[in-house]
């Protein structure tokens, strides 16, 4: 039903908090795979990557990172996540809802979590990037909307995505 695409950093350590996450998404059977998305080749993504069943995908410089996954992603909804993006009670239902049966044809809109911020810099910045309709980590897009480069009209989930606190 979903492809979950994952931009991924050097350090395998979110991307392997974001894939954990994940999990119950796989079991409940709304997340059916994943791309890790990486701007170069690392053996830890790789090894993580291979480990987990996900297909990782390099992209090239000045490449759009979430056109390059959607690429090798076997269904037309993607979840775009970053490493250490961690998905919060009620993100599997609200997924559901959006992008079920009702969702057929034309995907008029792209759904959005919010995204759970500290300090007042972050929350400016969460809340200036919520305005825009271009996708972002923490959406649930249609293939098309990445392909065709149209604006569509974002819905805000009833769902939340947190980062995962470094070490």
């Amino acid at each position: 039903m979903i492809t979950a695409l994952i931009l991924a950093g050097d350090d395998p350590r979110p991307l392997a908090a974001t894939i954990s996450a994940l999990v119950a998404g796989v079991a409940d059977g709304v997340v059916t795979d994943a791309v890790v998305i990486a701007a170069a080749p690392a053996p830890a993504l790789e090894a993580l990557a291979d480990a987990s069943g996900a297909a990782l995908v390099v992209h090239a410089p000045g490449e759009d990172p979430w056109r390059a996954g959607a690429r090798a992603a076997r269904h037309e909804w993607l979840l775009c996540l970053e490493a250490g993006d961690v998905p919060l009670d009620g993100w599997i239902r609200a997924l559901e809802r959006f992008a079920g049966p009702a969702s057929a044809g034309a995907p008029p809109a792209l759904g959005r979590l919010h995204r759970r911020a500290d300090g007042i810099l972050p929350r400016l910045a969460a809340t200036l990037a919520a305005r825009s309709s271009r996708p972002r980590a923490g959406d649930l897009v249609h293939a098309r909307h990445l392909t065709d480069g149209a604006r569509p009209k974002v819905v805000r989930l009833h769902a939340s995505v947190a980062r995962e606190q470094e070490p």
